[in-house]
Order: C-alpha cells, then structure tokens, then sequence
C-alpha cells in the first residue's frame, strides 16, 4: 500500500482548496487541521507525519482558508470569528466532494479551535478527535504568542528563527528544524502571503477569546477527545486543555515532556503511537 502525499486542488463549497492526501480511501478518514503561525500550511505542518498515518488512514490535511494556496472568499471577513467560520465550511464541502460522511479529526493550535467549531455546528460529521496544543478555550497572551501576531512589525530572517524556535523545547533537538525555519520564512515573506497573514493577525489579536467555545456547547459534544499538550508550551498555556478537559463529555489528557507547541514535530515518537490506539489502527 502506498504512504506517499499527493497534493490537489479540490472543491470544498464555495472555493477550491490546496489538500494533501495520502492513503487508501477506504481506509477510516482522519483530516488534520493546522495551526497559524507565519509561513503555515498543511504541508508545514503534516508532511513528515502524513506517510506514517496513511499507513492507517486516509489522511486529508487542507491548507487552510487564508494559508497555502487554497482559494479566498468573494468577501475577507474582518474577524476572526468570520475566518473560522468560512473554515468550517471549508472542512465540511471537502469532506462532501471526497464522500467522507464522517471522519476522525486532529486540530493543532488554531486548527483545535477550528475543529471544536466545527464539532458543534456539524457532530454527526465527526467521530474522534484528537486536540494538540488547541486554542477555543479563554487564556492571556504570553511574550512568545505576541511576538508571533507582531512577526511583520520586524520581519527579519533573525526574528522569524526566534519565533519558530519559542514553538520547541529545545531547537537542538529538534532535527531538520533550521530547514523547516528556511522553508516556512520563504513562504511567510512572499508579498501575497505576507499580506494575507497580516490581515488574519490583526483579526486574531483583536478577537482571539472569541474563539472560546462556551462551557455548555462543549458539554452536549458526545465525541471522544483526546487532549495532547507540551508540558513546555510557550505559545498556548496548558490551561487550555485544563478547561477542555473540565467542560467536555468524553476527554483525557496527555500531558508531553521535553514538548512545546509543536507536539507533531518534537514528539512524534509519543503522538503516533497515541492518535493509533485513540482512532484505532
């Protein structure tokens, strides 16, 4: 069976979306959400996990609306609240056109924001979900989420190197990671990207607890979730899964030493084995 990720452009309601699949499509679906730092896409994000998954899943991680090369709505919204809206719309016209009546989901970052909101608007779409550092629950900024919404105020190679390296424990041992830094600066300095993301930082920093999921919409989500946080995470306090945890129905908690924001990247010898055993292989 092949693991190799292929990438597509793909109806999904309104707009086309930039997807990267991988595995067999009859396989259970597992779609995987990004996060939303400068340079972020799906492949930024998944590349390196997607072959091990797909030797279990088909596995659908979209760019999403506002990164990559997946299409603009007619109408840029102002808020962020708009922006994950136009993405929930998104998830859901991809998994229309590819016939996923119901699917397991990752939400890293933005994307557990993301995939809560989508939990509550659409449940029956859904089966497990697996949230990694997820934001949707009410916390203060730190310094390093700051300096990430003001990265174009000083857009320097040097700077970007100090905002992704606040998303690991410990760069050193993170191998590949001055790569990924060079990858993911090229794409966040492209003037369309750079232009892009400035908006949705401006939207994010003025409306980012508006993303809070309210205590009683996560208590009637039937789903069973579990929760993955860096013991070291600088960017999203682990606070967030603390409320998670409190407020939804079927939820536990891993809680990853030696881990920062990136679980995905710094821990996958632990995410792995984790996401099998809670999706089922």
């Amino acid at each position: 069976m092949s693991t190799s990720v292929v990438e597509k452009k793909i109806p999904s309601g309104a707009i086309a979306s930039h997807v990267l699949l991988a595995g067999d499509p009859k396989n259970p679906p597992a779609i995987l959400l990004h996060g939303a730092g400068p340079g972020a896409t799906a492949a930024s994000n998944w590349v390196r996990c997607a072959p091990d998954l797909a030797k279990h899943y088909y596995v659908i991680a979209p760019d999403l609306v506002g990164f990559g090369q997946t299409e603009l709505p007619a109408e840029l919204p102002t808020h962020i609240l708009g922006w994950i809206g136009h993405r929930v719309e998104q998830v859901l016209g991809l998994m229309d056109t590819l016939g996923v009546e119901r699917a397991h989901v990752v939400g890293n970052s933005m994307g557990g924001a993301l995939t809560l909101h989508a939990l509550v608007q659409a449940p029956q779409r859904f089966d497990k979900v697996l949230l990694m550092g997820a934001i949707g629950a009410p916390f203060e900024y730190s310094w390093e989420m700051k300096r990430l919404l003001e990265f174009y105020k000083d857009p320097r190679p040097a700077r970007y190197k100090e905002v992704i390296e606040s998303f690991v424990h410990d760069p050193a041992a993170v191998p590949g990671l001055d790569e990924i830094i060079k990858q993911r600066y090229a794409v966040a300095m492209d003037p369309k990207t750079r232009e892009m993301t400035n908006l949705l930082f401006q939207a994010q920093s003025a409306g980012m607890n508006d993303l809070t999921v309210p205590e009683a919409q996560l208590g009637r989500l039937p789903h069973p979730v579990l929760l993955v946080h860096g013991r070291q995470d600088r960017i999203v306090p682990l606070d967030t899964s603390l409320y998670f945890l409190k407020h939804l129905q079927q939820a536990e908690l891993v809680v990853l030493d030696r881990c920062g924001h990136w679980a995905q990247t710094q821990r996958w010898d632990a995410m792995y084995p984790l996401i099998v055993k809670h999706f089922g292989g």
